[in-house]
């Protein structure tokens, strides 16, 4: 008698930067391309945004499409909630052509979706969600005895997020909590603060910090690039400092979300 096995789901979102191991899961589908659309429109338009999904294995995979929202944060909460229902989805614009296909071996199939802005003048900046991609779980190997067994099956799962940005519309303002001075394990120092998009458009921060002794010499300066951060969404941003001697300095932090204006703030390290 074959033995039964219980599988378990273990549901990986694998494009948003989570640093997971495909390979570690047995992949059975992928998505080609950018995990992050984005189109300026204007209100009443309408505009279409494809999918290329691809079989990875020799066997048929089949392939669940469906909608949710999806927001992040910088204490790393990074929710799924139900389309529609955060303040600036998009998810009721956006129709699916389809909501399964079945891949054959080793094959590529495109999911077309079309993108309907609601013809009204109160829209303002960006709005987005997610369209969700997801493979069947995987099976572990079955394992011999007859007693029943417990496995677990991972699902794939892709986020591509849609994002539509009305047209020259819409704040770009950033706001900074929680910073902190950390000791790394090797005694090297850094600095970390929560960066927030506090306006209605979203953008991708260019951010640096510029720490300065206390006779006002430039001791330290380091720089980097984020992804796309949406308004109400935060990020943590640690820069490493090196090996500072102990003493008092000024830190300037300065974020360019693409305004003329560069953000600025001031802060002291003492160590």
């Amino acid at each position: 008698m074959t033995p039964a096995i219980k599988y378990l789901k273990l549901s990986l979102s694998l494009s948003l930067g989570l640093g997971l191991d495909a390979t570690q899961v047995r992949a059975q589908i992928a998505v080609v391309g950018s995990t992050v659309v984005e189109h300026v429109a204007v209100p009443g338009e309408s505009y279409i945004g494809t999918i290329v999904v691809r079989n990875v294995t020799q066997q048929d995979q089949p392939v669940r499409i469906y909608q949710t929202d999806y927001r992040f944060f910088a204490d790393g909460r990074s929710p799924f909630d139900a389309p529609g229902t955060t303040p600036r989805s998009n998810a009721t614009w956006i129709t699916p052509t389809v909501r399964a296909l079945l891949l054959p071996p080793l094959g590529e199939m495109t999911v077309t979706y079309s993108v309907k802005v609601p013809a009204t003048d109160s829209l303002v900046g960006t709005y987005w969600s997610a369209v969700m991609v997801e493979g069947a779980p995987t099976e572990p190997g079955r394992p011999s005895g007859s007693r029943p067994q417990v496995g677990v099956g991972a699902v794939m799962r892709y986020a591509i997020q849609v994002a539509t940005h009305i047209r020259t519309t819409g704040s770009r303002k950033v706001s900074y909590a929680n910073s902190r001075f950390l000791v790394n394990p090797d005694s090297s120092k850094a600095f970390e603060l929560d960066v927030t998009n506090a306006g209605q458009r979203a953008y991708r921060p260019a951010l640096w910090i510029e720490v300065y002794d206390e006779q006002g010499a430039l001791k330290l300066k380091a720089r980097q690039e984020r992804g796309l951060l949406y308004p109400g969404t935060s990020l943590k941003q640690t820069f490493q400092l090196g090996s500072l001697v102990p003493g008092t300095y000024r830190a300037v932090v300065f974020t360019d979300s693409g305004e003329d204006v560069v953000f600025a703030s001031q802060f002291t390290l003492k160590f």
